[in-house]
């Protein structure tokens, strides 16, 4: 049966890692615990699925935070933020079946910027099927939100993205395998100018070959095609192709890495005055899990390529780091260091950088309460043609859960 990886999943936070029920009220930005939940805190084991009955779980609580910039502005706006929220939980799994599906849904009630309160809403939903000799899988995750989100949606405004991830896999033969995938995203901005300035359709579609060896870790070589499609017609689209090649597998008996690294192109249609602009660049991503003990593991994220942006601009070339640690100290407490940095360059040369640091602790009163406490830090900047644009952020908060 054909193996599935992790590197275009990771980078869009969804696919191959399984869901468990969150019982934090996170006080970093609020929505990050699930995204990592999703990406980091439970790799699904590759190979025969298991089956397990149908299991639903809900949980509600409340959250409070203190933010020192709430737009991530040069001169800073101070807000304490009330967030309700409600999630839901589904896991379903049969010998060849399996299906994990999440829902968050919250509401930022900002006390002294009342205006700018507003809801948000994160699903994922995971299907895989498999047989003998070949896998499918599908994931899904829609996020109506309007945090800022790293440096590719800096700006604190309401956006609707749907990212889809179609991924199957054949063998052929004992040693070799064929695994095909894409991943389809639409960026949707609700007000302006990012609506007219930023959205956008954009995907990809690449051919992996496997060898798998001996020892148990496999042999990658990779190629792909993107596109990025902007819906304002006065933007330019750009298209490129990637040529990978990696490795999958464990390193060591708790050390698994997923890389594959190589060269990525890029070429934009026509600017107005007839020019384009065609380049290329070193290019990949690189996930790592390490498995320190029982109840601490290391995981990091590295990645390198190309994305949207707009504004006139047609691309960026983003660089991502991501480190993330988690320590369950006992089976009722447990803490979790996050730490990111990113650069980006875009096509018109504007430099921007993005780093901060999170540190949460979570505690379980009972099977069914839960209470966290937490700081955050972030800061960034850009740079256009020698004008420089800083801040910095830092958020503390705490909150209440209740599983049920």
């Amino acid at each position: 049966m054909g193996k599935l990886g992790i590197g275009a999943v990771t980078a869009a936070a969804v696919a191959v890692f399984a869901l468990v029920p969150s019982r934090e009220a996170s006080a970093q930005d609020f929505g990050q615990a699930w995204i990592d939940r999703i990406t980091h805190e439970l790799e699904q084991e590759r190979g025969p699925l298991t089956a397990k009955p149908l299991n639903v779980t809900g949980t509600a609580g409340v959250s409070y935070q203190y933010d020192n910039n709430i737009f991530l502005a040069p001169v800073k706006t101070k807000d304490s933020i009330i967030i309700p929220f409600v999630q839901a939980d589904l896991n379903y799994g049969e010998p060849r079946f399996d299906i994990e599906a999440s829902l968050l849904a919250d509401y930022k009630r900002y006390i002294k910027e009342w205006h700018n309160s507003d809801d948000e809403e994160r699903f994922f939903l995971r299907g895989r099927q498999t047989s003998a000799r070949w896998n499918f899988e599908i994931s899904e995750i829609i996020a109506n939100v309007s945090d800022p989100a790293g440096l590719q949606f800096l700006n604190r405004v309401k956006r609707l993205v749907s990212t889809t991830v179609p991924k199957i896999a054949f063998d052929i033969g004992h040693n070799f395998a064929i695994e095909v995938s894409g991943n389809v995203q639409v960026v949707r901005f609700q007000s302006q100018p990012f609506d007219a300035a930023q959205d956008n359709n954009n995907f990809s579609v690449d051919v992996t070959g496997i060898y798998r060896s001996p020892w148990g870790w496999d042999v990658l070589a990779n190629f792909g095609y993107y596109r990025i499609a902007y819906i304002d017609p006065s933007q330019i689209d750009c298209f490129g192709y990637f040529y990978r090649a990696g490795f999958r597998g464990n390193l060591l008996e708790r050390l698994s890495v997923e890389a594959l690294v190589g060269y990525q192109t890029i070429e934009t249609d026509f600017f107005p005055d007839q020019h384009f602009i065609r380049e290329g660049t070193a290019a990949g991503h690189v996930n790592l899990r390490y498995e320190i003990s029982e109840n601490m593991n290391l995981f990091f994220d590295a990645a390198r390529g190309y994305v949207f942006w707009g504004n006139g601009d047609p691309f960026q070339l983003l660089d991502s780091f991501t480190a993330y640690f988690r320590y369950d100290w006992t089976e009722t407490f447990w803490i979790a260091i996050r730490g990111v940095f990113e650069h980006a360059h875009t096509a018109l040369d504007v430099s921007r950088k993005y780093y901060g640091g999170s540190i949460n602790a979570n505690y379980k009163f009972s099977r069914n309460f839960a209470a966290n406490i937490g700081a955050t830090f972030r800061a960034g900047d850009t740079d256009n043609m020698g004008g420089k644009v800083k801040f910095t952020d830092v958020i503390f908060g705490g909150g209440l859960a209740i599983t049920f």
